[in-house]
């Protein structure tokens, strides 16, 4: 390889990860410099470090409770289902503190993405050298790779996934890297079978299936296949030495899994989803086992996968911004299938149209017949690849995420297929054209992953961050989304996908998220408070001032037997009073609610006596459906002079976002 060749190979690598990897990192950070952000405020971002302290302890179970409805009760002891790699990263940091508890999986995510760009570039550089027997590197070369690295290290739905740093997202980063991996590996293994590469597989093939036991079932039985393909045909020197160390490469990871999913489940590979705490709440997770056989997996729910995952018109383009976003509603259960659940899915190909494109002409010249033998090499990883996404391909629950299957198959096949154009078109007058689309193609994926990554990562994390959505969304597409406003005071209607709905004067401002089991989220809510007063000769009893809407949960003025007051916050678990006072100098005191959005709660504080405690803001009908939940002004006059006081009903400073996105709805419909 000559300097300019090298060179270009550099500036090729490094010209398409920067431009990638700058999407993929405001994404994982959403637009912060938060090293440790989590999701929805901590829900499910330290579940691994659940994990892994159980393994210090010496244990598998993890405590109970700890894993809510995602914990699986067996023996009178909790397991959670996600394999243990991702804890096992985490042991050398929690052995020597307990400072980042809760806050490793937006650098472990980050971690993962490292290891898939770097064998992303490997791979395609590797093919390169493979497909074309050559090391030279023209130019045009270079432009189609740097086009296809900043598609695989942005332009995937592993930059979606980075908008999430949670447990179900977690796993799908090193699911991919870990099956890049294996690929990269496997296919060193079959073209140049030595040790070196055999322990690497085994290594690869044990994060694989120690993160995601799809992916790593499948990967692994491969390796043990091609295995036992080189044991039987020892045609080379290599393939007799080496056939039993890639052997154990599949073999060892495989059964390690097993013994793992047989000490907490009883089975090799399935968990029994009837001993889950969800199934044992929710109704409808009853009726779909029920209605499936007892499962949730079956070929029943392919053409609705397909439709969910690969059908093209899985996207959707608004005039406002993000311009790209997912479906506005879920998948619909095709051919008669009984899902359990299903949320709004974006399709492969739709969102990675230059990375199928590429796979279809990669499947198409790799599997004709009278393909060379440098081609035909390559048909075994294609085959593994595609058989990882078969696990969402039979599951009866859709998620977004579950796109992430396709990325390895995807970025496998889109570097073959860049390989193949950038050689076959070498030289031609064609080749500027091509180059041009591929790099179209690939800034419109970066550009889709980073629109539904915002979208994501604002709606989940509410407060601010989604209170700061909205502002770009009003200075970026002001016109388009006055449109998006609307008011009333029910949000009882399923409403419009991407509605700003107005409550009150200004009292609440809400979005619709379009999915069922949420369909609003509360961006902004206005404080409110209760001034109390002596009036008379306080007495013991009690007055309700607040109910959180829909629930149970209340908050009460309590005159003590001592002729004290305080506050008392009641409801289903119980009550809690917080500290006794007496009226200050002042002459009265104040009860103040604020809806802390990005928690789900409303912080309660009171004057004098300081902080009171906490009630939901959300709540959750019998259909396990979250809706929020508005506070009811409960003060009665009569029922506050039995007890000496008077009331006087509060309302918080306005909201000028709010306010601003009413004036401009209403400028809107003058005009």
């Amino acid at each position: 390889m000559t300097d300019p060749d090298h060179r270009r190979r550099v500036i090729s690598t490094s010209a398409g990860l920067t431009l990638g990897g700058i999407v993929h990192l405001l994404i994982l950070f959403n637009v912060s410099r938060d090293l440790g952000r989590t999701a929805t405020s901590g829900f499910f971002s330290g579940v691994y470090e659940l994990q892994a302290r159980a393994f210090l302890d010496g244990r598998i179970a993890v405590p109970d409770g700890s894993m809510a409805i995602e914990g699986f009760i067996r023996h009178g002891v909790t397991y959670m289902y996600f394999p243990p790699w991702p804890a096992l990263l985490r042991l050398p940091v929690l052995m020597t503190t307990h400072e980042f508890d809760g806050r490793l999986t937006l650098l472990s995510m980050g971690l993962a993405w490292i290891v898939f760009v770097v064998f992303a570039a490997k791979l395609v550089w590797w093919l390169h050298a493979r497909i074309t027997a050559r090391t030279s590197v023209s130019r045009g070369e270079a432009v189609l790779v740097a086009s296809f690295l900043a598609a695989a290290s942005g332009g995937t739905f592993m930059t979606y996934d980075a908008s999430l740093p949670w447990v179900y997202h977690e796993v799908y980063a090193w699911a991919i890297a870990a099956a890049l991996g294996v690929l990269y590996w496997l296919l060193r293994v079959l073209t140049a079978p030595d040790w070196h590469s055999a322990r690497w597989l085994g290594v690869f093939c044990f994060m694989a299936i120690g993160t995601r036991a799809t992916a790593g079932w499948a990967l692994c039985l491969t390796v043990i296949a091609v295995a036992a393909w080189f044991g039987i045909r020892r045609s080379t020197p290599a393939r007799r030495q080496v056939w039993w160390a890639i052997l154990l490469a599949g073999l060892v990871p495989l059964a390690l899994s097993i013994a793992y999913n047989l000490h907490k489940f009883d089975h090799v590979y399935m968990f029994p989803l009837q001993d889950q705490v969800w199934t044992q709440v929710n109704a409808h997770r009853r009726e779909a086992l029920a209605a499936n056989g007892g499962s949730i997996t079956g070929l029943q729910f392919f053409p609705t996968a397909f439709h969910a995952y690969l059908w093209p018109s899985g996207i959707r383009f608004v005039d406002y911004f993000p311009w790209i976003t997912l479906p506005a509603r879920p998948p619909e259960a095709l051919a008669g299938a009984f899902v359990d659940q299903a949320y709004r899915t974006g399709s492969a190909t739709a969102f990675m149209p230059l990375f199928m494109l590429l796979q279809v002409v990669s499947t198409v010249v790799v599997f004709r017949p009278g393909a060379s033998a440098r081609l035909r090499v390559l048909r075994v990883p294609m085959i593994a690849a595609v058989l990882i996404t078969g696990g969402v391909m039979a599951y009866g629950y859709f998620a977004a995420r579950y796109a992430s299957e396709f990325v390895p198959a995807l970025v496998l096949g889109g570097a073959i297929g860049t390989v193949l154009v950038a050689d076959r078109l070498r030289g031609r007058r064609v080749f500027p054209a091509v180059a041009v689309g591929m790099a179209v193609l690939a800034t419109f994926s970066i550009v889709a992953q980073l629109s539904i990554g915002l979208s994501a990562a604002a709606t989940s994390a509410r407060g601010a961050d989604l209170e700061r959505y909205v502002r770009w969304q009003q200075s970026l597409s002001p016109d388009a989304q006055a449109r998006l406003v609307t008011f009333s005071d029910s949000l009882a209607d399923d409403g419009e996908t991407d509605e700003l709905r107005i409550a009150g004067d200004c009292d609440a401002l809400y979005l619709n998220t379009g999915d069922a089991y949420e369909p609003w989220t509360t961006i902004q809510s206005r404080g409110e408070a209760a001034r109390i007063r002596p009036d008379g000769r306080l007495r013991p009893g009690r007055v309700p001032l607040f109910r959180i809407a829909g629930t149970g949960d209340t908050a009460v003025l309590e005159v003590t037997d001592e002729r004290q007051l305080r506050f008392v916050l009641t409801g289903e678990d119980g009550e809690y009073g917080a500290n006794t006072f007496d009226f200050p100098p002042n002459g009265y005191a104040d009860l103040n609610l604020r809806n802390l959005t990005q928690f789900g709660f409303y912080e309660i504080t009171a004057v004098p006596s300081g902080p009171v405690g906490f009630l939901r803001s959300t709540r959750t009908d019998d259909d396990w459906h979250t809706w929020p939940a508005r506070l009811e002004w409960l003060g009665n006059d009569s029922a506050a002079r039995r007890v000496g006081v008077s009331l006087e009903h509060l309302t918080g400073l306005d909201m000028p976002l709010c306010s601003e996105l009413a004036q401009q709805a209403g400028a809107g419909d003058g005009a």
